[in-house]
Parts: structure tokens; sequence; C-alpha cells
């Protein structure tokens, strides 16, 4: 080994720092300014974590706690969901599921409907809409009234009167006057007997001993309404219909057929709109009958139509103007009474009984809302038939 010529201090100096790396002046001169910052940060992350004192009239801040509601009961949500719905077919389907069928059967009325046996199923339906039911496959189609007041003209005096009537309750009726299928199916299962011979018009008012209702004298087909049938006919039709249904069945009263039949008062007056709302004598009938006086109009039919084929009330009743007189379960005030209540409070079997409505052959002037013919309860007449009312108790 050869020693450097170099001073003691210089040579220790090299031996020393023989394996590092000489220190850059950059960081020497870093070290202090970073060693500074960290100082500083932990000053300012001390200073966050400690408590502010409140300023002078600041409101320090409150957790407000909002307590959960508490589930709500099911019977008050389905009670509370019954009595919002307006809707007949929700409020139908919950009761089916056996839902509170009390509650169900509260709101309907309250919307309402009525609740009424058709046959075999229990119907909810609103009088006056239309809607139409049966009790059985060839019973007539009904529908329901609502309730309401009556004004009648009576002419049965010397000077017509005024009398008023009310109807407290809804009632079923038919929708048409009943066709010769629905008597034919009462001849064929009741048995009942109806003696041939039937009152004619032409050229002559004068009974007919070969007619009946199957020939009542002109072509009908099965769809139209019932002819030469009496009161007693009616009568017996719907004894059988009431029993073989298990309801009450029977005709309309005066001022059931007059409030039926109102809503159509305005084109009963007027002989130019009457070949819209039924069949009766006309520019159609007048071509085999020169010498009637008929409406200004042509409905199509010399005698009677098939039932329905004219324009319905607001109701859903066809036929009350025209087609056949219909026999009511009313008889007529006696005139030398004066101011006797009406409907008579009783009406004996041979007592002559109201007609309304009109018929194929008869003018504009017969077939006005307060038109009546009176007959007595044994006639049959090829202008005359019946349309069934229906109770509403079951």
């Amino acid at each position: 080994m050869t020693w450097s010529r170099i001073a003691p201090g210089r040579l220790r100096r090299c031996l020393s720092g023989a394996n590092r790396q000489p220190k850059s002046p950059l960081l020497l001169t870093a070290f202090p300014a970073i060693a500074a910052g960290i100082a500083l940060l932990m000053t300012a992350s001390h200073s966050l974590a400690q408590p502010k004192p409140p300023q002078a009239g600041a409101v320090a801040p409150t957790l407000k706690l909002i307590p959960l509601a508490p589930p709500k009961d099911p019977a008050v949500e389905l009670a509370e969901r019954i009595a919002a719905t307006t809707n007949r077919a929700a409020l139908l389907e919950l009761m089916a599921a056996g839902v509170d069928k009390a509650r169900i059967a509260a709101r309907l009325t309250a919307l309402g409907y009525v609740d009424l046996a058709a046959g075999s199923t229990r119907l909810w339906l609103k009088p006056g809409s239309g809607e139409t039911f049966r009790d059985c496959a060839d019973c007539p189609e009904l529908v329901l009234v609502p309730e309401g007041d009556v004004r009648i003209q009576l002419s049965t005096g010397a000077t017509p009167r005024i009398v008023e009537a009310s109807l407290p309750q809804p009632f079923a009726v038919g929708r048409f006057e009943v066709t010769r299928a629905q008597y034919r199916a009462f001849v064929a299962q009741s048995g009942h007997v109806v003696e041939i011979g039937c009152h004619v018009r032409a050229p002559v008012w004068k009974l007919d001993p070969t007619l009946s209702w199957q020939d009542p004298g002109y072509p009908q087909t099965e769809s139209d309404p019932v002819a030469c049938v009496s009161h007693g006919d009616a009568r017996a039709y719907l004894a059988w219909l009431s029993k073989r249904s298990g309801q009450r069945y029977r005709l309309l009263s005066d001022p059931e057929w007059h409030h039926v039949a109102a809503g159509s008062a305005k084109e009963m007056a007027d002989p130019a709109r009457l070949c819209a709302i039924g069949n009766g004598a006309d520019e159609s009938a007048k071509q085999g009958n020169p010498g009637w006086t008929v409406a200004p109009c042509r409905d199509g039919f010399r005698n009677t139509a098939p039932a329905g084929s004219f324009a319905a009330t607001a109701w859903g009743i066809s036929d009350l103007s025209g087609n056949l007189w219909e026999w009511v379960d009313t008889c007529p005030p006696d005139p030398s009474v004066p101011g006797q209540p009406f409907p008579p409070p009783v009406c004996n079997e041979v007592e002559g009984r109201i007609l309304r409505g009109g018929s194929w052959a008869d003018p504009p002037a017969m077939r006005t809302l307060d038109a009546r013919i009176v007959s007595d309860p044994g006639i049959r007449d090829q202008v005359a038939g019946f349309r069934v009312a229906r109770d509403l108790g079951n």
C-alpha cells in the first residue's frame, strides 16, 4: 500500500466518506422548509379539532328527531279505501272476495245503486241508467225506474183537472211491450186457455170471432208485441211469471205509466216527431187507410212493429208511444164525484180499466202523454197489449 502525500486531515476525511455520495446542496436547503410545512399542517389540524366558541347572537344547531308514524290499521285503511271508491266494478270485486260486505253494500247504496235479485244472481243497478236485466231466458227484459213525483191531467169530466201523485220507491218496468214469443211461452207452459175472438177497427169497431192473439188480423213476427189480449189475460200472464221467477210481477198503475213516459212528452206532443219514437197512424199506414188522420211522417210500418224498432227514452224504454195500447191496473175516476182521488182506491173486477200510449192505428191526438181510453177488462182488441212492471222487494 502506498500512502498519499496528502495532509492528515484530508486523508481522514476522504477515508470516512469513501463510500458515500456528497450531500446535494438543494436537499440540505429543502429539509428545513418541509419540516416547517409539516408543523404548520399539524397546527391547523389541531385547531380544527378544537370546538369553536359560539359567536355572539348565533343559534347553536340542534338535532331534530322525527318520530316514525305507527303502521296504519289494515281495517281502517280498507274502510278508507271503500269510502273513496266510486267504481261499482271495483266495489263488487271486493264484495265477491268476501271483504267487508256490509260496508261495501252501504257504499253502493250511497252511490245510488239498488240491490236486487235477477234469476239466481244479485245485481247492483242504478235506477234510470238504462241497464237491463231479466229473471229467466224468456222473461221480459227489465230496466229500473227511479222514484219521482207525477203531475197528471185528467179529462174525465167537463173540465180537465190536474192530479199529483208520488212514487216513493224505484221499480222495474218492461223495456218493451210483451212480445208474441214471450206470450207463447206462457200459453205453452201454463196451459192458459184463451178464448177465440178479437175486436177489429175496420171498417167499424166490432168483434171478429175468428181472430186471436195468434192471428190479430194482420201479419206479425214473434218479436212484435202480442195483441188481442184482455186485462184478464195480462193478469194471468203476470201471475204465471211471478210464480216462475219468485218475484212480484204486475201491471203498471196509471201514475207509474205516466212517470215512465214523461221523458217523451215533447215528442208525443209534436206530430212531426212521432215517427222517431213509435209506430202510429202516419203516411205509411194511410196507403191502406186513406180516410185516417195521420202524422206527417213515415215510420215504415202499416201495423205493429217489432219491439224496440224506435228510439228509446233516456231510461232505456221503447214503444211507449204507439204500437199497442197498454193495459194499466187503474180504473177511471167517477166523473160524478168531484175531486175523487186518483187512482181510485178500489176497482172491482168488472169495472173498466185504463189503457195508455196509443197504437199503430191512432192519430197524433191519441198518442199524447195524457191520452187515455177505457175498456171493459174482458175485451180483446187488435190494438191492445200490455207491458210488465216488477216490484223490487226481494
